[in-house]
């Protein structure tokens, strides 16, 4: 320690003795006020305290003791013990040692503390994002109410369901060429058609057009109905609307079922297209 001494005081003045831990030669002897540096680099690291006296004319003394620690070399980490721990057995430590140089404050990196803000915001936005989408899920418009088809999956419906254009047991079986559509045909269109163009044909505006009335259903030839069932159809103005969805293929669906779907909207919802039987699907595939 080298004081700074203010020698323009008078002889009346106090005089300030400092020592270092438990040494009983001083570190510097000076009368104030004046400026003391201590170059903690030749101290080791660790607990010190400095104990200041200070005597002035009349010979009453003052004492001051300061602690204070001593960290020039590497913080070293240690998880896995803490101080004055009670241990037994084996001990799985992990120690760590960070040079003078970087910039790391121990005692922020091994505290606990709150998650920052923005955190809590971005999950408060994924949580409300949550809660929009399930209700969503939940709460299906009445356009697509129903079983879905092609890629969302085939509902299961049964076989005996009834409804507009589904015909009840009691109905009349309908044939053509020995082809009977009457049974299976409501219950193939509302198993991959009806999400789209509604279990009465009658389609959703400006998505999805309606066979209730359609040119193309109505069609003394079936030639351009049974390819779009087969091929699918994207893009295409029905009387005189524009329909940008696609229209899905069902290649998948034998002869018999899209011939029964085919008649099923040729004689439902006042149609009156001509029925076909499954050569003529089998012609066009």
């Amino acid at each position: 320690m080298e004081p700074t001494l203010n020698d323009g005081m008078d002889d009346e003045a106090a005089t300030v003795t400092i020592y270092l831990d438990d040494a009983t030669e001083p570190l510097a002897v000076f009368r104030p006020p004046a400026q003391a540096n201590v170059d903690t680099t030749a101290l080791p690291d660790g607990d010190h305290v400095l104990h200041l006296h200070a005597v002035d004319a009349t010979g009453v003394t003052g004492v001051r003791h300061i602690p204070f620690v001593v960290r020039n070399g590497p913080y070293i980490s240690v998880s896995g013990i803490k101080a004055g721990e009670t241990a037994s057995g084996r001990l799985d430590l992990r120690v760590n040692a960070f040079s003078s140089g970087e910039h790391f404050d121990p005692v922020a990196a091994e505290s606990r503390r709150p998650a920052p803000s923005i955190t809590w915001v971005g999950l408060s936005i994924f949580l409300a994002w949550s809660l929009w989408y399930g209700l969503g899920s939940f709460f299906t418009p009445p356009a697509f109410a129903g079983p879905h088809s092609g890629a969302l999956g085939a509902a299961n419906v049964p076989m005996n369901a009834t409804g507009p254009g589904n015909p009840t047991a009691s109905d009349k079986a309908k044939t053509v060429g020995g082809f009977e559509y009457a049974t299976s045909g409501p219950t193939l269109y509302a198993t991959n058609c009806s999400a789209c163009h509604g279990a009465e044909g009658a389609g959703v505006p400006g998505a999805f057009p309606a066979l209730a009335g359609d040119p193309t259903v109505n069609a003394a030839d079936a030639t351009a109905q049974i390819k779009i069932v087969l091929h699918g159809l994207n893009g295409k103005t029905i009387n005189g609307k524009p329909y940008a969805s696609q229209m899905p293929a069902f290649p998948q669906l034998s002869d018999s079922e899209i011939a029964a779907i085919i008649d099923h909207e040729r004689t439902s919802w006042k149609n009156t297209g001509p029925v076909i039987t499954p050569a003529q699907v089998k012609q066009l595939r």
